[in-house]
């Protein structure tokens, strides 16, 4: 759900890193994105994320959350029928953005050890059970870099989207 100002300031001084992302709720494509990292920042960035969704999407809610400054971005595209079965369809690396746009995507994600690879797209398949998901999605998960060979607190799901988000050169393979 949407995140006050009032809390988005309490989750940033909450958080051990000291750094956030606010993103917009019904945002896309890198749009009503900002880091903070500094407090002093947050009332502005706020603001400014805030006018920017409303303008990009004509919804002004904002949420938050911890930013992974050395992080992978890694995709996995799920199916789920009207029987409950949901099966994934592998992962890919977005970790080439500008400006938080994925720029480049490739499949399978190169260098993920295959136990990571697991439990990503397990979770994928967990979540979309957990939600009782009928439809193609692709969910998407932060891969913190200085944690990648050590377990399961070493991502973070990010969103899900109900469709399948394919780049010619993912398609081509």
């Amino acid at each position: 759900g949407a995140t006050s100002l009032e809390e988005a300031r309490e989750f940033f001084h909450s958080i051990a890193n000291g750094a956030m992302m606010i993103k917009a709720l019904a945002g896309g494509g890198g749009r009503g994105m900002r880091v903070v990292t500094h407090a002093d920042e947050i009332e502005t960035a706020y603001e400014r994320s805030r006018s920017e969704a409303e303008q990009a999407f004509g919804n002004g809610d904002l949420y938050v959350e911890q930013l992974v400054t050395d992080a992978r971005h890694i995709e996995v595209q799920v199916v789920g029928d009207n029987s409950g079965k949901i099966i994934h369809l592998g992962e890919r690396e977005c970790s080439i953005q500008r400006r938080h746009q994925k720029l480049v995507e490739i499949a399978p994600a190169p260098g993920l050890n295959e136990q990571l690879r697991d439990m990503l797209c397990n979770a994928a398949v967990k979540l979309a059970k957990e939600a009782r998901y009928k439809n193609l999605g692709t969910f998407e998960f932060l891969v913190d870099r200085n944690q990648e060979a050590s377990d399961e607190h070493a991502f973070s799901f990010i969103e899900a989207n109900a469709r399948l988000q394919v780049e010619h050169t993912v398609t081509e393979k």
